[in-house]
């Protein structure tokens, strides 16, 4: 049985009429729904590692990533913690418009 290199097969998929745009939609798709231990995972960060920035337990990040519903000022201190920065838009479909949201005073610049 013979071994295709993954170039090779990358190149066939890339060749398929309309490849580029399927990869741009998944892209996008993928980056919209991350998880949060998928980030940290991105950023190469443990949970340990993790909580000693926020001066909390492991345990309790791993709650926060297991969790259905996250307060904003956690989830602002975790993706802080990682080196990020939360921004919340409203997204009016029907209009097409976006708006940013602001939150208390540390969320306005």
């Amino acid at each position: 049985m013979g071994r295709t290199k993954f170039s090779e097969l990358r190149k066939e998929v890339d060749a398929r009429p309309g490849a580029a745009e399927r990869l741009a939609a998944k892209r996008a798709e993928t980056l919209e729904e991350i998880r949060l231990w998928e980030l940290r995972h991105a950023e190469a960060v443990s949970q340990a590692e993790l909580a000693g920035r926020l001066e909390v337990t492991q345990g309790a990040i791993s709650k926060l990533e297991h969790s259905e519903d996250v307060r904003v000022s956690t989830l602002r201190q975790y993706l802080e913690a990682l080196g990020a920065r939360l921004e919340l838009v409203a997204v009016f479909e029907d209009e097409g418009r976006s708006v940013p949201i602001h939150l208390g005073k540390d969320t306005a610049a």
